[in-house]
């Protein structure tokens, strides 16, 4: 008798110790499992970390609190993606950003060669203005005079301050030769220039013979810029060219493959053309894999708006001793960022990886010392210089012919 009470305590033991196993594995399986359990209207969720759990129940908190006490209705979809900004903002690197499906669209569709409006690349800059991120080559914006840098602060009668990147982008759009009156802040001085839009040529690469020297410009690094570039580069060879000039002024930078191509076109066998680290301290190095390379001196002409992309190419062919730059300092953008499409078609950016040069200098921030320091000694912008009143392409030009053999 006693042995068998004895038996119903272990089994009272065993069950109840069997039921805190199970409970535990179930709070453990709640907790750690990718399964998403919806309860009436609540889901449970897998979380990177308890931090993650605790703020996301605190933001669907403070939502309710607003849903409950604001004084007048809300948009609820509105609230969340200010959330989902504030969350990539909170980086504090202007680099990194959502974007709601229409502003990701926007983004993404200054890539797209079919459309009419005055032919600018913008975005947001630190302090949240709307800036003029780049300029297409021929486009009514830079036919009127506006340049890379300038802050749009109006667009007919739309306040740039108060309107994201996605409507400003809409209003500066519109039907072939309709107006479009754009404000901007440039050295702190208001300027408003009234543009007739137009089709939109979306080409970034041009070219020119300016003597025996080969001219090649590149506006920025969007898709099929190496092989456009290697067009111009071939034909000139072909036409003996005893120098070349690559403008990289001005260039906000793009795909880092197209300026990696470039660089594979004109860089030795197995040279190193740009190595990545991220933050787990992986490197990842790319190097020139083809025979051929350039067997002409070479000048790349920077800016202080030459960026990202241009200054991947611009230190490769400097470090390798191919090439020798010439302007002033270079921008200092030595971070990659990916851009990832999310399935409701919104997207993001995300500052993935910092670049060295091939001789192991960090450009973030830093930039690019130009070999032979050159200042532009006029106001006007590049694209109302003619070739005579551009001292810094006159200067690379009589470098190159010194340097002729």
């Amino acid at each position: 008798m006693e042995n068998n009470k004895k038996n119903k305590g272990k089994i009272v033991v065993i069950g109840i110790v069997a039921a805190i196993v199970i409970v535990t594995n179930l709070l453990t399986f709640l907790i750690t499992s990718s399964c998403n359990l919806a309860i009436g209207n609540k889901v449970l969720i897998n979380t990177p970390s308890t931090t993650s759990a605790k703020n996301i129940t605190k933001l669907v908190s403070l939502e309710k609190l607003l849903k409950e006490d604001y004084y007048t209705e809300l948009d609820e979809q509105k609230l969340w993606n200010y959330a989902f900004k504030g969350l990539y903002a909170g980086t504090g690197d202007p680099y990194s950003t959502y974007y709601t499906e229409e502003e990701f669209n926007s983004y993404t569709e200054g890539f797209d060669s079919n459309y009419s409006g005055v032919g600018i690349q913008i975005m947001n800059n630190e302090n949240s203005q709307v800036i003029v991120d780049s300029i297409f080559q021929g486009s009514p914006a830079e036919k009127s005079g506006m340049k890379a840098g300038d802050i749009i602060t109006k667009v007919d009668d739309m306040d740039t301050t108060k309107a994201s990147t996605s409507d400003v982008s809409k209003k500066l759009r519109g039907k072939t030769h309709t107006k479009v009156t754009v404000t901007v802040l440039r050295d702190k001085k208001e300027i408003t220039m009234v543009i007739t839009r137009d089709k939109i040529d979306m080409k970034r690469v041009s070219g020119k013979m300016i003597g025996d020297l080969g001219y090649i410009k590149i506006t920025e690094f969007t898709d099929k810029v190496g092989k456009q570039f290697e067009n111009y580069y071939n034909e000139y060879t072909n036409k003996n060219m005893k120098g070349l000039i690559i403008d990289l002024r001005d260039n906000p930078g793009g795909l880092v493959n197209e300026a990696t191509e470039i660089a594979n076109l004109l860089l030795k066998e197995n040279s190193t053309i740009i190595s990545t680290t991220n933050k787990s301290g992986k490197t990842q190095t790319v190097k020139d894999t083809t025979s051929e390379y350039a067997k002409v001196p070479i000048v790349v002409l920077i800016n202080e708006n030459s960026a990202s992309s241009s200054e991947i190419l611009s230190c490769a062919l400097q470090d390798n001793k191919v090439a020798t730059i010439m302007g002033v300092k270079s921008y200092g953008k030595g971070i990659i960022q990916e851009v990832k499409s999310l399935l409701d078609g919104s997207g993001v950016t995300i500052t993935s990886d910092e670049y060295v040069s091939p001789l192991g200098h960090k450009i973030h921030k830093k930039g690019i010392t130009p070999n032979q320091t050159v200042k532009l000694n006029s106001k006007k912008s590049l694209n109302q210089l003619s070739e005579k009143e551009d001292n810094q392409l006159q200067s690379t030009i009589k470098y190159l012919k010194q340097n002729i053999k």
